[in-house]
């Protein structure tokens, strides 16, 4: 509705949006070249331009089925990047080309996270002679990683000349790089409720009071602390099976502390 595309203007052009156009490409590049590896798609399948390179020396050579990821890059450029470009005259050329390179952040995070797996051949499990090749990083690890850059993300200046910029005057000679994530706007307090942008708040929300992350109580309540409670929970427990043929249980209670945000 018309709140759901106000929340989306307001919220635009945010670290948090950045983080979304990264994960969402990167996610798509890492599902696409599975489905190659996997030969579920016509059109692609293992990188063949390695195979036959190595080192004889060293005892290993190229082989298996490499994932080939140019195609899912291709396929996420495409599916992801077209859309972006064709609604140009609709936004402003500044959030445009920023929403462009997050993209092409969360893609080249699958790249630079690509590793070398290999397999042993020899008497006895010896490694003598090795058969290696690339294969993509988890998609957990790749978002470990693009988590950090949206943690140490870049304000841009949001008046667009030649290229991208920071908008700190002092910082604008510090190149930008490729795996980085830039926004315009800063974000809106997400502690408070604010119902015109969609923002539920953190009151009510249930913490954990033990814990130093963001599930935490002193995190998660945004300073405002927490109220605690007990929650008594009944269960079926020590179940047996009795022939023939019905299960005959107890009845377990038990008492728990939930902490909730004020």
């Amino acid at each position: 509705g018309s709140r759901e595309l106000t929340a989306l203007h307001c919220l635009a052009g945010t670290k948090e949006s950045a983080f979304v156009y990264a994960v969402t490409a990167a996610g798509l590049v890492h599902a696409v070249t599975r489905s190659c590896s996997a030969g579920n798609v016509t059109e692609c399948s293992c990188d063949t331009k390695l195979q036959g390179g190595g080192s004889a020396s060293e005892g290993w050579h190229w082989g298996g089925c490499s994932d080939d990821i140019h195609y899912g890059m291709s396929f996420s450029r495409s599916f992801l990047d077209v859309p972006i470009r064709n609604a140009s005259g609709k936004s402003g050329n500044g959030l445009l080309a920023m929403n462009l390179h997050n993209n092409e952040a969360g893609r080249q995070a699958v790249a630079k996270l690509m590793s070398v797996d290999c397999r042993c051949h020899g008497v006895s499990g010896s490694c003598a002679v090795k058969t290696c090749w690339k294969t993509m990083s988890s998609f957990e690890k790749i978002g470990r990683f693009l988590k950090d850059k949206y943690e140490n993300s870049i304000q841009i200046s949001d008046k667009l000349k030649r290229k991208l910029r920071r908008k700190e005057k002092s910082q604008r000679k510090i190149p930008i790089q490729k795996e980085d994530l830039l926004y315009v706007n800063k974000s809106p307090n997400y502690c408070v409720e604010d119902q015109k942008l969609g923002i539920p708040g953190t009151q009510g929300r249930e913490c954990n009071r033990t814990s130093d992350g963001p599930d935490g109580c002193n995190l998660l309540c945004c300073g405002r602390g927490y109220n605690t409670h007990v929650v008594r929970h009944v269960e079926r427990c020590e179940c047996k099976f009795i022939w023939c043929c019905y299960v005959r249980c107890r009845r377990c209670e038990t008492m728990t502390d939930v902490h909730t945000c004020k």
